[in-house]
Parts: structure tokens; C-alpha cells; sequence
């Protein structure tokens, strides 16, 4: 018996063993015109071409590919396996399966065809993140934030209309702005460039702030800035701290929430005038109205004292270092090798050293840290990794761009041990482009 011909002859994209043996498969002479052929060639056109897809035809679905449009679904046979599978559910979704075309490989490299869904892809994803802005902080800067972030938010949106200034800008009159994390809430990040995630870490972080810092506003023209401090990125609550880039590495705890960083700055940092002073006294009646309407503590100071109990040294940004330490079992930290003044002392040395040009000076001055690098790895090999963090920390703040590679690794090495793989992505990419200066607006250029 013979089979029924396929329609689409030799071109058939059906790959089934149960089609082949239904259907036959001849190669169409379109040259021929008995009167054996079969309905599909009786139907030739005039000139003499057969009905299939023609070059046009791969073209436009390949341009559909592009656009990140669907190929039409293949036409459902019964003895495809496949076609039957397609009306299946799973956990209660239907599935449709769609067949990519049969593309020649003149047509060119397979990128051509995927890149552009990738992107696609990226740019849906990062849609949807600036549409949660919560979800695009934490995804963005690896962090939550705590109740307090959007408290001051809410109290910018109501005093904007006052000020008839957008939320991030209503302190703008005294010189301070809303940034960092506070972009996304005021719509910064749509509609812009997409960057890589590097670069959203190192949004508004200044040169000398650590990893367990975080900027969300800043004086503006100036070094100042102040945000959250916290020891660990799970602590959601966390201290709020200031430093002026310009005058060096040491950060201050001035509160235990972003209201208490904004008193401080108009209380110590800004410059009052007689032009001024009503007005910084009346945003100060303002604050204390709402924190006192919303149940917010302002200049309470539990939080740090319950902190201050677990600081296992001082650090050369004058904060100090929280790690997981076992006071009864002394396991958890140990001292450096040398004080801190001695180890000052040491690192400036590095001072302004260039690594590949300065070869010979910055090998006399490993001669005298190697020994502290040392004794910083032996701790960590009797988990004492605090002590490590420790060194990693005074590195960077000793500013030494020479010594990015010698830092790297021992806050790697201390971030993990102290499970906060957070801190070892955000100190990778600061290290990886640390800049100076007060310039750090990733949107800036957009």
C-alpha cells in the first residue's frame, strides 16, 4: 500500500519515526506536470515553483526570532509523540511547545539568533526589579534596609509639597540629598543603561567606606556623607554612621536610625547663618512631630552600648570589628602581631607607592608586614578569622592602592569564615575600581 506523500515533501522538519512510516517523503520535480502528481503540485504557481518555504519565508521568521516572537506552532499529527505531549499539565500548568525553524548556517553565527532574546530577558528582569524597588535594592546592593529607611521616605513625600521639591531633594536647602538605595525609590534606575552588578555596588560608595557601610545621603559638594553601618548584612536594623572622605577613614556612630543621622547633621555639620536658622529649627520641630506620631526612638543609644559589648578590637576607622567570638573558648579573634602604631607605621611606607614601578622599595616594605600577614594566617588556621579581618581592614584604610592585591584575600578568607558573602562580593568590586573623589553617582552618566 502506498503511503499518503508529507505536503512538505523532502523539507519536512518532522524528525518522528511513526511520520516517516506514515507519510512518504519524495523529492519534488518541479518540472514535472503529470497527471500523476500529486493536489500540492497540481497547484503549482506559474512559475514553476513549489509551495514551501522560501528564502523570504526563513527570513521573516528569523527576524521573528529576533523580536522575540513565538515561531508558529507546528502543525499537531498523531503519531507525534511530541504533539501529544503538548496538551499535557504539569502541577497544573498546560505546556505548549514551539519548534525553532530550520535555519541555513549562511543565514550566520547562532549568536545573531539568541542575543537578542538575552537581552530581552535582561531588560524584562530589570523592569520588573525597578518596579519593586525593595526587591531591586536588596538584588542590586546585596542589603535589606531597615524600617527607619522608609519611615524618612514617607516624611520626605509628605514635606515635599511644603518644600515643592521631589522627596530625595526636601533637605536639599541645608545641602543634604537622599541617594544610594533612595534612587530606586525615587525612580532613578528606570528607563536607564543597565549596568553590571559591580557597578551597583559601588553606587555612592565613597573610598574609604567599608563594605559594612553603606551611603544614603550626603552633604552635598563635600566629602560628608552619612548611612548605615552594619556588622553583618543579615542585621536588618544596624547603626547609622558618618565620614568625611576628605579628612580621612574614620566613620562616627551618631544614632540608631536615619533620623538621627539627619538631627546630626543639622545640629553639627551645617553651616548655619541668620538666613538659616528659623528654617533648620523648624525641620528639626518636624522630625520630632513624626518620629514622636510614628513611635520612633530619636537619640537613643541601646543599640550601641549592646553593640559596644561585642567589639573585639578598635580598627583604624575607629568604629571597631564585631565578629563571631567565644569569649569562654577565646575562639573567634586574637591580637595582631604588632600594635596598631606599629603597624601605622609599617603601612605607610606603601604611601603613594606604584606596585610595577616602585618594585624595589615595596619589597623592602613587605619585608616588614609579611611577618603580621603571617601570623594573620596562622590565626585563621585556628579559626581565629577575626584577626584576619582585622588586618584586611587596617589595609584599606591605611589607603595604599599598592596593597588592593595583598587586602583581597584576607577579607575573602575573614568574610567567609565569618559567613557574609555579601561583604566579599562588595569589597571585590570596590577594590576592583576604587575611586577617589565624590563623584560616585552611577546615574550620573546616563
Amino acid at each position: 500500500m502506498d503511503k499518503p506523500d508529507c505536503k512538505y515533501g523532502a523539507s519536512c522538519y518532522q524528525k518522528n519515526p511513526a511520520h516517516k512510516e506514515k507519510y512518504a517523503h519524495p523529492v519534488k520535480n518541479t518540472n514535472s506536470s503529470t497527471e500523476g502528481s500529486t493536489s500540492e503540485t497540481s497547484a503549482l504557481p506559474e512559475n514553476g515553483t513549489i509551495n514551501k518555504r522560501s528564502g523570504d519565508g526563513i527570513e521573516q521568521e528569523l527576524e521573528n526570532i529576533k523580536r522575540c516572537k513565538r515561531p508558529p506552532t507546528p502543525e499537531k499529527d498523531v503519531h507525534n509523540t511530541e504533539a501529544e505531549d503538548t496538551g499535557s499539565e504539569y502541577h497544573g500548568m498546560s505546556r505548549q511547545r514551539y519548534t525553532l525553524p530550520a535555519v541555513p548556517m549562511s543565514v550566520g553565527m547562532m549568536s545573531d539568533l539568541y542575543d537578542p532574546q538575552i537581552e530581552y530577558s535582561k531588560q524584562a528582569e530589570y523592569k520588573e526589579l525597578c518596579e519593586d524597588p525593595r526587591n531591586f535594592i536588596k538584588h542590586k546592593f546585596l542589603v535589606e534596609m531597615a524600617p527607619c529607611f522608609l519611615s524618612l521616605w514617607e516624611f520626605c513625600v509628605e514635606q515635599q509639597a511644603k518644600a515643592n521639591s521631589k522627596p530625595e531633594e526636601v533637605f536639599l536647602p541645608f545641602g543634604l540629598q537622599l541617594v544610594g538605595p533612595y534612587d530606586a525609590l525615587a525612580g532613578k534606575f528606570k528607563n536607564v543603561k543597565i549596568h553590571e552588578p559591580g557597578d551597583y555596588l559601588r553606587h555612592w560608595r565613597f573610598y574609604f567606606d567599608p563594605p559594612e557601610f553603606q551611603t544614603v545621603f550626603v552633604q552635598k559638594g563635600t566629602g560628608m556623607h552619612y548611612g548605615y553601618w552594619r556588622d553583618s548584612p543579615d542585621d536588618v536594623d544596624g547603626l547609622v554612621a558618618c565620614n568625611d572622605v576628605n579628612k580621612g577613614c574614620e566613620f562616627q556612630i551618631v544614632g540608631e536610625n536615619l533620623f538621627d543621622g539627619i538631627i546630626h547633621y543639622l545640629e553639627n555639620v551645617v553651616n548655619v547663618t541668620p538666613f538659616n536658622k528659623s528654617k533648620i529649627s523648624d525641620m528639626k520641630k518636624r522630625i520630632n512631630d513624626w518620629a514622636q506620631r510614628k513611635g520612633i526612638r530619636l537619640k537613643a543609644n541601646s543599640k550601641q552600648k549592646e553593640r559596644n559589648k561585642h567589639i573585639v578590637c578598635k580598627t583604624f576607622h575607629k568604629v571597631g570589628l564585631v565578629v563571631p567570638y567565644d569569649r569562654k573558648e577565646d575562639v573567634g579573634y586574637r591580637p595582631l602581631l604588632e600594635s596598631d602604631a606599629k603597624l601605622r607605621k609599617i603601612l605607610s611606607k606603601f604611601d603613594k607607592l606604584d606596585r610595577s614601578v616602585d618594585t624595589d622599595q615595596y619589597q623592602e616594605a613587605m619585608k616588614d608586614l609579611q611577618p603580621v600577614l603571617t601570623a594573620a594566617h596562622l590565626a585563621v588556621d585556628e579559626c581565629d578569622f577575626g584577626t584576619i579581618l582585622e588586618l584586611a581592614m587596617d589595609l584599606f584604610c591605611s589607603g595604599a592602592k599598592c596593597l588592593n592585591e595583598v587586602m583581597k584575600p584576607l577579607f575573602f578568607t575573614g568574610y567567609s569564615m565569618a559567613k557574609r558573602p555579601q561583604y566579599v562580593a562588595i569589597i571585590k568590586s570596590h577594590l576592583d575600581k576604587r575611586t577617589e573623589g565624590i563623584c560616585l553617582d552611577l546615574l550620573a552618566n546616563n
